[in-house]
């Protein structure tokens, strides 16, 4: 273990780093190892540390920014077989750990205030306007996006959650976001607007029970398995359940599990049931406004977020200027066939490059 974070020290903090630091920032366990993996990075963002990766552009001449932002779970890792692609296009991508998951840092919930308010749930400090918030330094600050920089605005690639955070991005910073395609972006269900009058006393229930209580302890622990994961993974990986191996496991596991505060995280957000939804930020998006254009992928099979649920949702609206269906695929098509996706990702930076 010491062996493997000494040869990650050399190669991105230099010999003389001392292991503590190294240490402080992948917490108990070593990075994820598989072919063509890059170096982490590392940010600072009010005091924390913030992990992402760094793909550059081929032939050393960026056509832009794309910045990748993951989902529920997820962490900077799940966009490695889609990456490398889009940089050998002549982009320069960036890959980023939202703050409480991955290798980023991951404050206590409970004892933390909270950096950004969402108005309709103020006590929370996991939640889309921080997330927001944090990918918006993160473009001005580390990928030179922004007036007077190397880029004037980015290009943002999202799945599930990250569609919130990267919709809100483009919402709250319009300056910064040209465009965004989600990949099948959460439908939050169990947003407080969408509960059924029957589900309203009994959601917040199970949720604080979860969030305050040790039963919440002993079901992330039940949960955070590799076997466990690796059920879950195959049931959203409908098209090829094959592609969840030791590697996506380790790639999932590793980084959520660097903490002890993962629990708290996890249980804080499951149990945040307000903040923007997703079609009341596309309203104020558009090119008809000004503002970004929106592109949306959808798994016609993801068993978690209904295609045609999405569609009747989202599709029809004026900032949504294609809905891509793609046949058999599940809740993380880029990470379950990216041969199928990255095409797709790649027409959407070229278009709007």
């Amino acid at each position: 273990r010491w062996g493997a974070r000494a040869a990650l020290a050399s190669a991105t903090l230099g010999s003389s780093e001392d292991l503590a630091l190294l240490a402080s920032r992948y917490g108990a366990v070593d990075p994820p190892s598989y072919p063509g993996r890059v170096e982490d990075g590392f940010w600072s963002w009010r005091d924390y540390t913030v992990r992402f990766q760094h793909y550059p552009a081929a032939g050393g001449s960026s056509r832009g920014v794309a910045l990748l932002i993951h989902g529920f779970g997820g962490n900077a890792e799940h966009w490695r077989k889609n990456a490398p692609s889009l940089a050998a296009a002549g982009f320069e991508v960036y890959a980023i750990d939202l703050l409480g998951y991955g290798f980023s840092s991951k404050p206590d919930p409970r004892t933390t205030l909270p950096l950004t308010l969402d108005p309709s749930m103020p006590e929370r400090f996991y939640n889309i306007h921080m997330w927001a918030e944090q990918q918006a330094a993160f473009l001005q600050e580390v990928c030179g996006v922004g007036p007077g920089k190397r880029h004037e605005s980015a290009l943002v690639i999202t799945n599930s959650i990250g569609s919130s955070v990267g919709l809100q991005l483009a919402v709250e910073f319009p300056h910064l976001v040209k465009a965004a395609f989600l990949l099948d972006p959460s439908l939050r269900m169990l947003h407080v607007k969408n509960q059924a009058p029957w589900e309203k006393p009994f959601v917040p229930a199970v949720q604080w029970v979860l969030r305050e209580t040790s039963l919440g302890d002993w079901f992330f622990g039940a949960v955070a398995k590799p076997q466990t994961v690796q059920t879950i993974l195959r049931v959203i990986y409908t098209a090829k359940p094959e592609a969840v191996d030791d590697e996506l496991v380790d790639c999932i596991l590793k980084p959520g599990l660097s903490s002890p505060n993962a629990t708290r995280v996890f249980m804080d957000f499951i149990s945040y049931s307000a903040g923007p939804l997703i079609q009341d930020q596309l309203a104020s998006l558009g090119r008809d406004q000004g503002r970004a254009a929106v592109w949306i992928g959808w798994g016609t099979a993801d068993p978690w977020e209904p295609m045609e649920a999405g569609r009747k949702l989202y599709g029809d609206l004026k900032a949504v200027e294609r809905f891509q269906e793609l046949p058999l695929l599940g809740h993380c098509p880029m990470d379950e066939a990216p041969e199928v996706v990255n095409p797709y990702l790649l027409e959407f930076l070229e278009t709007f490059a």
